[in-house]
């Protein structure tokens, strides 16, 4: 009996400490998934991934791109590696189509995936290109740039909330901002976890 006793206050002590340990020295972000983290968490992991030193920081946004094809998550790529480091100097315009270049086109390595054409869902080039424009319109506005083009879908996309997307179509529509600060500023822009579409706008 003094034994069994013995044993139970055992496992309460340990079970008791296990309590305290956890309470204690909670999971660190680095430990969670991506899709355990806050927005916040989220947001202090990928500066940490760009070297990017949170004071530097004008604005920061990120939307997920797990649904996405393999065609899709391609394009998006290529249009973030040609967006990645420019730097805007100040009252100079930034244009997405200028920097990204003419998505439609085959032999420049895009691929068919869901594009939005009046209205309608359908497969062309260059599809996915939007929700790179989309994200950088909105690290754009957390950053007070001066908005000089921007329009919306046809229809609601699903990486951003309703009104805050910006499409594009070469030669017809474009997404355009200008720096207001006497400060050059650079965009940075990757894509990580094979989910993550990251884009911040910085100090330069």
């Amino acid at each position: 009996m003094k034994k069994f006793k013995s044993l139970a206050a055992c496992t309460v002590a340990t079970a008791l400490l296990f309590s305290l340990e956890t309470s204690i020295f909670p999971v660190s972000a680095s430990a969670k998934s991506s899709s355990e983290l806050t927005p916040m968490e989220l947001r202090a992991k990928y500066l940490k991934k760009m070297e990017i030193n949170e004071k530097d920081v004008l604005g920061f946004y990120h939307t997920t791109m797990d649904t996405s094809s393999d065609a899709r998550r391609h394009n998006i790529e290529k249009a973030m590696r040609r967006i990645n480091n420019e730097k805007i100097m100040p009252s100079e315009v930034f244009s997405y189509n200028k920097e990204v270049g003419n998505a439609n086109l085959e032999d420049e390595g895009w691929k068919k995936a869901g594009v939005i054409l009046n209205g309608q869902l359908t497969d062309d080039y260059g599809g996915g290109i939007c929700q790179v424009s989309s994200t950088l319109f909105n690290a754009t506005e957390e950053a007070k740039m001066t908005m000089v083009e921007r329009h919306n879908h046809s229809k609601s996309v699903g990486y951003v909330p309703a009104g805050q997307d910006a499409t594009v179509a070469y030669g017809l529509l474009d997404f355009q901002f200008s720096n207001p600060y006497h400060f050059p500023v650079k965009i940075k822009a990757k894509a990580y976890d094979d989910k993550h579409v990251v884009v911040a706008i910085v100090r330069a």
